[in-house]
């Protein structure tokens, strides 16, 4: 099944089903997965660490359409051509220059919905590929707060965050290089998510994760936290 073809099932099935509040019953909401950095410090793209037989930027990529969402994945040219190979379907951004800054890679994705979306951005999800340990529960919860909303976990905001239009306006007039939490003040919303702040930096992280691998792709797979 095709993105475009699992997104109008989604949406039939919303239709016909009364769910929770926070189930969307229109247009898939827009989303960004940053992928875009050179991950020197670990030594190879963490977009391509595998999990149980698949990479980090497929489990993004398709938690975030079980969510309700219409992702782009920006990406470096150094690793466009994998990542197309591993999500043929997917729309990919390409930031030639990576190293201006991560907010620089956002402002690309926020561009390229604006181009392709055919109304205006009200909100966004926002998903660092890196930042791996949450599920469509977490995204959920996120989109059912209303307003610019972080991932919470043990009193410390995460990721993924949902941004609303006067917050996309501020990340377009940001210098490149300037930290997201510098831009958007977020409000935390807890999830059950204990690995949440598990950050993909260096091998001591991938080996982390690989530890407790089994768990996280079942959970990754489903509604429940992780």
């Amino acid at each position: 099944m095709s993105v475009q073809e699992y997104i109008k099932f989604k949406r039939t099935q919303t239709q016909r089903e009364e769910g929770p509040p926070w189930v969307m019953d229109s247009d898939p909401v827009p989303a960004v997965v940053l992928a875009a950095g050179f991950s020197r410090r670990l030594g190879r793209p963490k977009a391509l660490v595998s999990v149980n037989g698949r990479t980090l930027i497929e489990w993004a990529h398709e938690r975030l359409i079980a969510a309700g969402c219409h992702p782009v994945v920006v990406v470096n040219p150094s690793i466009e051509s994998q990542v197309r190979e591993r999500l043929p379907t997917a729309h990919l951004v390409v930031n030639a220059d990576p190293d201006s800054g991560r907010t620089g890679s956002l402002q690309l994705g926020i561009h390229a919905l604006s181009q392709t979306v055919e109304r205006p951005l009200l909100r966004l999800v926002v998903v660092p590929v890196d930042r791996p340990c949450w599920n469509v529960e977490v995204v959920k919860m996120l989109l059912g707060h209303g307003g610019n909303a972080a991932a919470s976990n043990e009193g410390r905001n995460g990721h993924p965050v949902v941004m609303m239009a006067d917050a996309l306006a501020s990340v377009n007039a940001a210098k490149q290089d300037t930290p997201l939490r510098d831009i958007v003040d977020f409000v935390g919303v807890p999830v059950h998510a204990p690995w949440l702040h598990m950050n993909i930096d260096t091998p001591d992280d991938v080996d982390r994760l690989m530890a407790q691998g089994t768990h996280l792709a079942a959970c990754f797979s489903q509604s429940e936290g992780i």
